[in-house]
């Protein structure tokens, strides 16, 4: 049976959700919309006709979901009451997948939410515990993508010396991708017992998570002249550095007007590599040309080439207690093991676009 503390979370998310939208406005505008679709020779235009037809399903659909929600929320309150624990799960369930809907609809509406994205993890303060840190957040990024049914691959991987990783870039495919991880770019801090030394001593960890938009060739158009570019060609390493080929396929470019330098090794060959480190730079050359434009600023965050530690955005602490908190949001749960686990973030990162909206 949920607790009753669990019930009145999820009802005042809901009903705050409801708050948001303004129901008369929402009528006016169907009214206004299906007037205009039933005008004659509208549909003389079809992309216009379509459009509005688009516009007027989506306030229906918004509508819709308001009229259940309200419904689920008194049936939820009387179930809590008749201690119907079966129908209570079910309602609760049905409200949380409700406003998870209408909150992507309403914060994954940016020009560059739709694009995929590369993430870059890079192991920051803490030696052998951090590059452990850096790999146990590139784990949960997958376990997330998966949860997600979005297509992860690493791209590029620097190891650590012992193991866990300095550096690791992943990509990552799927419906509205950069949306949700765009609120994971900042500085992830860890606290627990190391298992790197033999006194097991409670350490903290730090990693930086960058997250850059990808493909975006649709967005702005980048020419790359190959007087710019330098290359550099070395074998691909694995743990301990030691060489996992015996020839030079791993690559490192350097664009010297901007001083952003790309590693690749993962693939077969040196040209696969050559073609991903072309294809990252050319995505953050996008980026920094999309800072320039208005109607971008606010969807690319930070720096990726020089954010600072001390911009930390979330803690994980597994000893002397197990929390995780979001700096930004206060959201905590004491269920760390299903957020770096099963990658259950995703009610960190709704918390945060909550926040911000």
């Amino acid at each position: 049976m949920p607790t009753h503390e669990q019930i009145s979370q999820e009802i005042n998310i809901a009903e705050n959700l409801i708050l948001t939208f303004n129901q008369e406005d929402l009528e006016s505008s169907k009214a206004q919309l299906e007037e205009k679709l039933s005008a004659p020779g509208i549909w003389d235009d079809p992309k216009t006709a379509t459009k509005i037809n688009q516009d007027l399903s989506k306030i229906q659909n918004t509508l819709d979901q308001i009229s259940t929600l309200k419904t689920l929320i008194e049936n939820l309150n009387i179930a809590f009451e008749l201690k119907e624990e079966n129908e209570a799960n079910i309602i609760l369930s049905q409200i949380q997948d409700i406003c998870v809907s209408i909150e992507n609809t309403q914060f994954l509406s940016g020009p560059l939410d739709s694009a995929n994205v590369v993430m870059n993890i890079h192991a920051g303060a803490g030696g052998l515990d951090a590059q452990d840190w850096a790999a146990m957040l590139a784990s949960m990024y997958q376990a997330f993508a998966r949860r997600q049914n979005w297509k992860a691959e690493v791209v590029n991987i620097s190891p650590g010396e012992e193991g866990g990783v300095k550096n690791i870039s992943i990509r990552i495919e799927g419906e509205t991708v950069y949306g949700l991880l765009k609120e994971e770019f900042g500085v992830h801090r860890l606290v627990r017992l190391s298992p790197f030394n033999s006194g097991h001593t409670r350490e903290t960890s730090f990693a930086l998570v960058e997250v850059l938009p990808a493909g975006l060739d649709s967005h702005i158009n980048i020419d790359l002249d190959e007087k710019d570019l330098r290359w550099d060609y070395f074998m691909a390493s694995g743990k301990g550095g030691q060489s996992v080929n015996t020839t030079y396929s791993a690559v490192r470019l350097v664009h010297i007007p901007s001083n952003i330098s790309i590693s690749s090794q993962n693939q077969r060959s040196q040209q696969q590599n050559k073609q991903q480190a072309l294809e990252t730079l050319r995505d953050r050359l996008a980026v920094l040309e999309l800072k320039k434009q208005k109607e971008y600023i606010n969807e690319i965050k930070g720096d990726f080439v020089s954010a600072q530690w001390g911009s930390q955005i979330r803690s994980y602490v597994l000893h002397p207690y197990k929390l995780v908190k979001d700096l930004r949001s206060g959201w905590e749960t004491t269920d760390t093991m299903a957020v770096l686990e099963s990658g259950d973030i995703l009610p960190i990162i709704l918390s945060v676009k909550r926040l911000e909206s």
